[in-house]
């Protein structure tokens, strides 16, 4: 499910909301701060679960907006059916059964906040979607980088959406580059050298996209959309060291709801807030019942979605000569301190790794201790992920 991921974004529709229309150089203050719901949900056409998210916007002074907590929030159907949902986490929203927005039928948001306020969608339909004919990766140079384009595809009918919305999930193989045979265990203030039997060799991580991606082909002669960028990876990022995999998800979008999610992405990636571009409040489908002056932030979208993955190896697109960008990148061992308590205190800490006792110096070594250890992370891969495989993964 896609939502704002970029926080960010809140706190400038809340800035803006602060200060639109001012043409004079303004000074930011929690003064200025006005209180607004923001509602993120995106419904599609795929039987499951289907999630809102409501937050509220927040001050200059806060890290992240505030879940607006035990919420009343239902979808009906010009059919007169009901989909209640229920709140999983503070803020997040999940429906009480699996079901699919259909095309044709005609579905309102509607949500009554814990003092008593009332919001309410537009109607929205549904519009259908092209489908992802095909989602490939090529090695390219991109505004002087080297690196991976991954790209899409997508040709379909002439009466599908123009407008699509794209998020994606990344998955990547970790390799941790120092296999340790034995660790150090702790009893109190007792220790002892056991057995690793700790499977911290190979790892694997999941991240979703964060920023706003769309596509536009209204202006083409044709509806298709041909080597679309969707990520671009540098040479260097180590999520690309060893195997890489991708999940792409497009979402159709109405025209309106594109132009909503074009402003979000200008604001987001505006390098003032007080550009010659200020937008403003950015207009939504969403509305207060009670009060015609209250702003409301959010978009009520369906969506009909096409997903598409693809795996490749790090040497699939760079030659054995072109070394791995690894987790970390250096490694190197070394002997701390003078007396066994201090590589046994670190090793406590989980700073650093047992890797066996060391004998007479070594020309280049760096330390004289009585123990040889390495950073944490140039062991354990779990540093940087779960060593459990996903379910999806393949070799």
């Amino acid at each position: 499910m896609i939502y704002i991921k970029n926080y960010k974004i809140i706190f400038l529709i809340a800035t803006f909301l602060a200060v639109y229309g001012c043409v004079e150089p303004y000074e930011f203050e929690t003064e200025t701060f006005e209180d607004a719901l923001v509602v993120e949900a995106i419904l599609t056409d795929e039987i499951k679960f289907q999630e809102i998210q409501i937050s509220r916007t927040y001050r200059l002074e806060d890290d992240f907006p505030t879940a607006e907590s035990f919420a009343d929030v239902v979808v009906t159907d010009d059919q007169g059916n009901e989909f209640f949902f229920y709140e999983m986490t503070p803020g997040k929203y999940i429906s009480n059964v699996e079901f699919g927005i259909q095309p044709q039928r005609k579905y309102q948001l509607l949500i009554q906040t814990r003092d008593g306020g009332s919001y309410s969608s537009d109607p929205t339909q549904m519009v259908p979607g092209n489908d992802i004919e095909d989602l490939y990766a090529e090695r390219v140079v991109l505004q002087g980088e080297d690196g991976i384009a991954l790209l899409v595809d997508s040709k379909n009918s002439e009466t599908a959406s123009k407008y699509a919305l794209y998020e994606y999930e990344e998955t990547y193989k970790i390799v941790s580059p120092i296999v340790v045979r034995s660790t150090i265990e702790f009893e109190g203030n007792n220790w002892r050298v056991v057995p690793n039997t700790k499977q911290e060799t190979i790892c694997y991580n999941t991240v979703p996209s964060k920023e706003i991606i769309l596509s536009n082909t209204s202006a083409l002669s044709s509806n298709n959309l041909d080597s679309f960028l969707v990520r671009f990876i540098r040479k260097d990022d180590p999520v690309l060291g060893q195997r890489y995999s991708i999940l792409v998800k497009q979402y159709s979008l109405t025209g309106e709801a594109y132009s909503y999610y074009s402003t979000l992405k200008k604001i987001s990636s505006s390098e003032s807030l007080l550009s010659q571009n200020q937008p403003g409040f950015v207009n939504g489908n969403m509305y207060s019942i009670n009060d015609d002056d209250e702003k409301v932030i959010g978009y009520f979208t369906l969506s009909e979605v096409s997903t598409k993955r693809i795996y490749f190896n790090y040497y699939d697109f760079f030659d054995f000569d072109e070394p791995r960008p690894k987790f970390p990148e250096d490694c190197i061992p070394f002997r701390p301190g003078e007396l066994i308590e201090t590589p046994i205190g670190m090793i406590q800490s989980g700073t650093v790794r047992f890797m066996n006792f060391a004998g007479a110096p070594v020309e280049g070594e760096i330390g004289e201790g009585p123990i040889r250890v390495v950073a944490t992370e140039c062991v354990d891969c779990t540093v940087y992920g779960t060593n459990e495989m996903p379910d999806f993964w393949k070799e």
